[in-house]
């Protein structure tokens, strides 16, 4: 939940500075010290330790070369001991490293976060569907069924390469759909109007089941304002960079409240 409401701190609001972004990914790190804290406390064996212990270990060099201009600001802080501590760290079994972790937690202050004097919420309202309609949408079971989605956001920077329509089907099934640039209207200042349809399928079922309609907001940490700084790892050859997944995207924000529609898929004829 700490990790979550960071991602929310630095994606969901606009007019964020450089100093807060900081104070956010060093209690991202902390939360996932905590992390690994708890993992190694319910984890038998130490082999998916080790894999854990050099990302984490990865992370905090990152942080170090991303915001070394801040770090003089951030004494006594979590991450100042640790980086004192970073030659002992690297050469430690992973329950050395737990250990360490746990009392440099305990001992580090947390930094205030001062809040912006212009800071914007993103949100987004569903507008069509309006979930209210009982009759089901009915399509031939295996082929596809266009819903037509409009949405209002305020306040999202980049919509086109952010903004995600997520279905959510009875079975679990969840379809994430990326709009296309063109479906996105720019009618104000801090304002986008989405215009899209989202083409839906599945197998029969015997009675309509409702679907959940939700918008998603899209984020890549590692392409963040703060993170566009770092140079190629130069700190250790042991700490070599994670392999980043292909769709660019490292999580997503839901922002809008669900929507549900009917659906009804009919068998196929023989």
């Amino acid at each position: 939940q700490i990790l979550e409401e960071t991602y929310k701190m630095e994606f969901m609001y606009s007019g964020v500075e450089s100093r807060q972004v900081v104070i956010i990914h060093h209690m991202r790190l902390q939360a996932k010290a905590l992390q690994l804290i708890v993992t190694a406390r319910t984890t038998r064996g130490v082999e998916p330790l080790f894999g854990m212990c050099e990302k984490f270990l990865q992370e905090v060099d990152s942080f170090q070369r991303c915001f070394i201009s801040e770090l003089p600001h951030m004494q006594g802080s979590f991450v100042d001991k640790l980086l004192d501590l970073m030659p002992r760290l690297v050469t430690s079994k992973p329950s050395e490293v737990v250990k360490i972790l746990q009392t440099t937690l305990r001992q580090s202050t947390f930094l205030h976060l001062p809040l912006p004097e212009q800071l914007h919420r993103a949100t987004a309202n569903i507008i069509e569907p309006t979930g209210e309609s009982d009759n089901p949408l009915r399509f031939t079971s295996g082929l596809v069924v266009a819903l037509d989605v409009d949405a209002t956001l305020e306040h999202v920077q980049d919509p086109q390469g952010t903004v995600k329509v997520q279905v959510l089907y009875p079975d679990g099934q969840a379809q994430i759909i990326h709009p296309k640039p063109a479906d996105f209207r720019n009618p104000g200042p801090g304002r986008h109007r989405l215009i899209t349809q989202v083409y839906l399928s599945h197998t029969a079922w015997t009675e309509p089941c409702q679907i959940e309609v939700r918008l998603l907001l899209a984020y890549n940490s590692n392409r963040s304002k703060a993170s566009a700084k770092i140079p190629k790892a130069t700190w250790s050859e042991s700490l070599e960079a994670l392999p980043q997944p292909e769709t660019g995207i490292e999580g997503t924000i839901p922002f809008s409240k669900p929507v549900k529609v009917y659906i009804m898929p009919k068998p196929a004829r023989r």
